[in-house]
């Protein structure tokens, strides 16, 4: 081959060569950002679900509350029999009706218990913030029972499941009407919840997981590190905690470390075969009795 052809041809097959690993590296980035942006979406507009009320309990009065923000949220109520009242926070869906966490045995027993309803669900519909301004709808809530005649405002307890743990833990760290709190399956940091996995990961999924974290972030103007259990469960005391978590989600949601990270009054209880939703009906009998024991000590008269 003559040396000037070859000249000619070298710089348009480096041209090529370059294109090649910028279309390659705009493909990977698109499907980085596009593929995060799905999950983010998703998380954060979860749906509204229909409540299915709970079986062989009376109808509860239906009220719309005002957050902070001005979003008008719905709560479900089940006036108090005796004096003592639970605010009920749950996961994306909410809390109304038969949706964790379950109140349907501490309603039997006399207490009374309002349920929050998810973001998604409010006037008009929100975003889901996975417990970041879900906090503000636990304080609205816990004004609403402080503000019944029939609750003494002394004996107000909190029952978080999964993002609703976080949030009762992070309300009742600033909120001193709180006199018992019982976080179930809640995460211990919501930022690092989403870059660390149990596992090792590559570069690649590491990137990922940190995109998805910063789109979050852009999404709900708020940095997910900022809702923190970890840091908060300390402030809980003196009043008793009550962690729960499944053997099959102890790690993840780093039980122990928050266990450790509380003062005393506090418990930790992990349940056998147990996993993130599925504690209640791996050790049904077990854990109403731990429940109504944790409660009726802590919110006595």
């Amino acid at each position: 081959m003559p040396l000037g052809l070859t000249e000619t041809m070298m710089p348009k097959q480096f041209r090529l060569m370059i294109l090649a690993v910028f279309m390659i590296v705009v493909t990977a980035v698109g499907m980085d950002l596009g593929l995060a942006w799905m999950y983010v979406f998703a998380v954060t507009h979860p749906g509204c679900p229909k409540p299915q009320y709970i079986p062989g309990i009376a109808t509860p009065e239906e009220h719309w509350l005002k957050m902070e923000d001005g979003k008008i949220l719905r709560v479900w109520y089940y006036p108090s029999r005796n004096g003592a009242a639970i605010l009920a926070m749950g996961s994306m869906g909410g809390s109304l009706g038969s949706q964790l966490p379950p109140v349907g045995f501490l309603i039997q027993h006399g207490y009374g218990v309002l349920q929050v309803d998810s973001r998604a669900c409010a006037v008009p519909p929100n975003l889901v913030t996975l417990g970041l301004y879900e906090v503000y709808d636990a304080a609205s809530g816990l004004a609403f029972l402080q503000s019944r005649p029939e609750v003494d405002p002394s004996r107000i307890g909190a029952f978080g499941f999964s993002m609703g743990g976080a949030a009762v833990v992070r309300m009742a760290a600033r909120c001193p009407g709180v006199a018992a709190v019982l976080d179930e399956g809640g995460y211990f940091n919501l930022g690092r919840d989403f870059v660390e996995l149990d596992e090792p990961v590559n570069i690649i999924q590491q990137l990922f997981l940190y995109t998805i974290a910063h789109l979050f972030w852009r999404e709900v103007e708020a940095s997910p590190w900022e809702s923190s259990p970890l840091d908060d469960v300390a402030s809980i005391s003196p009043h008793p905690l009550f962690l729960i978590y499944g053997e099959h989600e102890l790690i993840n949601g780093r039980g122990e470390q928050q266990y450790q990270a509380a003062r005393q009054p506090k418990e930790l209880w992990v349940v056998p075969g147990g996993a993130h939703g599925t504690n209640y009906w791996v050790a049904k009998d077990e854990y109403e009795r731990r429940v109504l024991e944790f409660f009726a000590k802590a919110l006595r008269e």
